[in-house]
């Protein structure tokens, strides 16, 4: 195992529908790659040696270094990596100083392998982050990554408009995109959204 996707949220929400089945789809086309459900139980990766980059996708807690599990939530304490291993974290605010310590403290990494996203997210954000690891592999992640974290930055105040849009479309992701096409603050981000209507399938019918 070379890297790892490990979804930390109820399998039956559909908010996540998109980015597992995505998940599915990586691990089963990118040699090394494997997916994993957290199921509540400690995650000792630490003799994985040949372990790179490890995402962890699912609701991030606003006060906490945590992921909200179905049973309990994930914590720095129940997943142990390799010195060398990169966490990547796709949630609300685990990217905050503090938090990116705990979860460095915890993983056993040092806090620059830690990345995230100090503020909220959006999950059709990091369903389209993963859609261009499909596309170009893992040499183009760091800095898709770190358009991921600009687009969430920039966008935060438009989620009520473009969650509005998707659910006036009927959860069509296509027929959003046009009726939001036209808002200047999406113009810097096309190339990141862009794959999604290129995989239009990952981002239909999620709320």
């Amino acid at each position: 195992m070379t890297g790892l996707l490990l979804a930390c949220a109820d399998p039956d929400e559909k908010q996540f529908a998109g980015l597992r089945l995505l998940m599915s789809r990586l691990a089963a086309e990118l040699p090394g790659l494997a997916h994993r459900e957290w199921r509540g139980r400690t995650l000792n990766c630490r003799w994985r040696w040949r372990l790179g980059p490890v995402l962890i996708s699912g609701h991030g807690a606003a006060d906490r270094a945590a992921f909200r599990g179905l049973r309990r939530s994930l914590t720095p304490g129940g997943l142990r990596l390799p010195r060398h291993a990169r966490l990547y974290l796709l949630g609300c605010h685990q990217g905050r100083p503090e938090l990116r310590r705990a979860w460095a403290a915890g993983t056993g990494l040092v806090e620059e392998q830690v990345r995230g996203h100090d503020g909220e997210t959006e999950s059709a954000f990091s369903t389209c982050l993963l859609l261009h690891l499909l596309e170009e592999g893992w040499p183009a992640f760091d800095g898709w990554f770190t358009a991921w974290q600009r687009c969430n930055a920039e966008l935060a105040s438009h989620f009520p408009t473009l969650r509005a849009a998707y659910s006036d479309s009927a959860g069509d992701p296509l027929l959003a995109w046009e009726s939001v096409r036209g808002l200047p603050a999406l113009e810097p981000h096309r190339d990141f959204l862009g794959v999604g209507l290129r995989h239009p399938e990952y981002l239909t019918g999620l709320a």
